[in-house]
């Protein structure tokens, strides 16, 4: 599952450092049942119920910006002059369409206060980073066993 969460992390960051310059909006893979099964694994949230005819997953990016009603009156009159808060991404993944919340965004600060299905982008892109392999060959390769 590394390489195909690997691929899907790169394009949420891409959507994040482009923004309306990507002209990405929707992204689809089809698979089998048994690629649903393993990613729910892997991602630490497979309920040990094999996963159902027309099983989905879906990994939805959200982002957080400071409201105006939340800027002071100086805040708001300067605004020109000062850098906005640079904005907060989130990433939820759901399954069957719950929101699952993914065990690896459980600490605080590592998911939406409040929220703790919608883990920061950050942490999301860690927890990938440890599933994918740096060195296929060595890493996933044949150890020569028969």
């Amino acid at each position: 599952m590394g390489p195909l969460l690997s691929d899907l992390s790169q394009k949420l960051q891409r959507k994040v450092d482009r923004g309306a310059n990507d002209p990405l909006k929707l992204l689809v893979h089809s698979t089998h049942d048994t690629a649903l099964a393993a990613m729910c694994n892997t991602l630490d949230v497979f309920d040990e119920k094999w996963p159902a005819f027309t099983a989905s997953i879906t990994f939805e990016l959200f982002k957080k910006i400071e409201p105006e009603e939340n800027r002071s009156f100086l805040q708001t009159v300067f605004s020109p002059f000062q850098t906005s808060p640079a904005p907060e991404y989130f990433v939820r993944m759901r399954y069957q369409n719950k929101s699952l919340a993914l065990p690896v965004c459980a600490d605080e600060g590592k998911h939406l206060p409040g929220s703790p299905e919608l883990c920061t982008l950050a942490a999301f892109r860690d927890r990938v980073k440890e599933l994918t392999p740096v060195d296929w060959e060595r890493e996933c390769g044949s150890t020569g066993w028969s």
